[in-house]
């Protein structure tokens, strides 16, 4: 036959007591802090159906696929010590038209949350944000380039570690995709000829980073040297 003890009043407050000094003895979050950075890489830009209209509103859709192309990035953000970091970044892409004349580029400014999940010595790295791109487009060499501007929106990931205390590098991968179509103004064959397509970029690049204080804002928690614990002493019924 079993029997069940049921912990006194002084027990369970010991048992809390002892809890809640483990619990503030584990490692801290590390210092929160501003930093700089850049990304360069590839990008890999999906087939883009572009749709011509010319001034009797005939309307014609070609699908173009891309060649891999450059992109780079400058990153400035604030890592906080939970682990929030939010980022401005300035980027630009550009690729050229394959098995066609044409090109496209874009600028773009976006600003985006990432959270980073840290994991023995190095981070993990999960979010998005939104922005603005400009976005240039060079259908034919025979033709003028032209621009247009539209709302995006961005997802990213990547992981990186630390190179020292105040550098970080990784790999990062970002996506973005325009809200809307952009448009373009173009002159064939003595008539206009409009043009539009929805923007959308996929990159993957190396990443680093400079942060002004320590390269372990980056890289929570930061190991710290534990607290004394805390002497629970029995209180007699």
């Amino acid at each position: 036959m079993s029997h069940r003890v049921k912990a006194s009043r002084p027990r369970r407050i010991s048992a809390v007591l002892l809890a809640t000094a483990t619990w503030l003895a584990l490692p801290a979050p590390a210092d929160q802090g501003y930093y700089l950075g850049a990304i360069g890489g590839v990008t890999l830009d999906p087939d883009v159906r572009i749709r011509l209209t010319d001034d009797n509103a005939n309307t014609v859709d070609t699908t173009v696929q891309h060649k891999a192309g450059a992109a780079g990035s400058i990153v400035a953000g604030y890592t906080f010590a939970n682990g929030l970091r939010p980022e401005l970044e300035l980027g630009y892409r550009r690729t050229d038209f394959d098995g066609a004349d044409g090109r496209k580029s874009a600028s773009q400014v976006i600003g985006s949350l990432y959270y980073n999940f840290s994991r023995n010595g190095y981070f993990f790295y999960l979010g998005g944000g939104a922005g603005y791109a400009n976005v240039r487009l060079d259908i034919s060499d025979n033709l003028p380039e032209d621009d247009d501007g539209t709302p995006v929106y961005s997802l990213g990931t990547g992981f990186g570690v630390p190179a020292g205390r105040q550098l970080m590098i990784g790999v990062d991968y970002r996506y973005v995709r325009a809200f809307d179509r952009t448009e373009y103004q173009y002159v064939a064959d003595g008539g206009p000829l409009d043009a539009s397509f929805r923007y959308q970029s996929h990159v993957v690049g190396l990443s680093l980073r400079y942060s002004f204080g320590s390269a372990l804002a980056d890289n929570h928690p930061a190991v710290r040297a534990p607290r004394e614990p805390v002497q629970v002493v029995p209180v007699a019924e």
